[in-house]
Order: C-alpha cells, then sequence, then structure tokens
C-alpha cells in the first residue's frame, strides 16, 4: 500500500486506536504500530477516566446511562483528535522529504 495515501493514514490510525481485529489477516503493519488504547497504556488509562466522569454526570443529571450534549462533546472530541492526527502524519511525511532541511 502506497504509504501517502489516505487509505494508508486511515490503517495506521485503525490500528493506533484498536478499532481493526487484527486476527484474521492483520496488516503488516501492525507488526510496527501498537494500539494505543491496549491495557495499561497511556491512552486507555485516559479514556477509562473520561468514561468514568462520564458515568457520574449522567448520574448527577439523572439521565440514566447516556446524555445528548455528553456524546457530542465526546464526538467532537474525537473528531478533532483525528483531524490532529491525520494532519501529524502529513507533517511527518512532509518535513522527512529529503528536499526538506
Amino acid at each position: 500500500m502506497e504509504r501517502r495515501t489516505e487509505e494508508f493514514k486511515r490503517l495506521i490510525f485503525d490500528l493506533m486506536n484498536g478499532s481493526l481485529v487484527l486476527e484474521n489477516n492483520p496488516p503488516e503493519e501492525s507488526k510496527y504500530v501498537e494500539n494505543e488504547f491496549a491495557e495499561g497504556k497511556e491512552c486507555e488509562k485516559a479514556y477509562s477516566e473520561i468514561l468514568d466522569a462520564y458515568q457520574r454526570i449522567c448520574q448527577r443529571l439523572g439521565v440514566g446511562e447516556e446524555d445528548d450534549d455528553i456524546e457530542i462533546i465526546m464526538d467532537s472530541f474525537n473528531t478533532i483528535i483525528e483531524c490532529l492526527c491525520m494532519k501529524m502524519f502529513d507533517y511527518g511525511s512532509f518535513f522527512t522529504q529529503p528536499s526538506i532541511k
């Protein structure tokens, strides 16, 4: 797979956030890219804290398991993270070109 394509960036992003099922036919890149949400990793710990806080807020609001506004916050934050990750990948590719000093 060409490394500078959107498909490749998406593969790396999905490997990093653990959203791919790797049991059957894992991609070659899975040997090098770690799931940053694996148990004990910093992202997993932070996400666990987010979920705990989410549940506490829902309890305080008396809304049960979900709140539309909190869902919007979470979804929007995930969109921001994805956008930043994709741009960081682009910048990494750009700044590793031999023509860039």
